[in-house]
């Protein structure tokens, strides 16, 4: 038989609850259109669209849940999130991104804090989060 460096789970589809909460300040919301990457120890999401048909997302003070499915990326190291400055008032307040990983029950939090505004602070409008744990 040969012999496996790696266990078969990591090769299993895995559903990852995936929230994030927006800041409450004025002007926290964004109409823009978001994406996330999730990094883990096994690899990467890629870049994944948040969105949900008629929904106005990401308003100030709300929180929204995403589903996105990948392959195991075992221990959550870090997320990258970022948004394409379109609409009308694209500047965002993220106050933190929460992932759960559904087949094991472990949530990992990522806390941010910060604007992913072009006209704020230093500009950016996209962030790399890393877990508190």
């Amino acid at each position: 038989l040969p012999s496996f460096q790696f266990p078969f789970f990591y090769l299993v589809p895995v559903k990852y609850e995936t929230i994030v909460v927006t800041g409450f300040e004025k002007g926290a919301g964004t109409d823009a259109n978001v994406f996330i990457t999730i990094f883990g120890l096994n690899g990467d999401s890629g870049k994944r669209a948040l969105k949900q048909k008629f929904r106005n997302l990401f308003e100030r003070g709300k929180t929204n849940r995403f589903y996105l499915e990948t392959l195991d990326m075992g221990e959550l190291k870090k997320v990258r999130i970022e948004h394409d400055n379109s609409g009308l008032a694209p500047g965002w307040l993220v106050e933190r991104v929460e992932i759960t990983n559904s087949a094991t029950g472990v949530t990992t939090i990522f806390p941010c804090g910060k604007w992913l505004d072009e006209n704020r602070g230093d500009g950016l409008i996209w962030r790399e989060l890393f877990p508190r744990y």
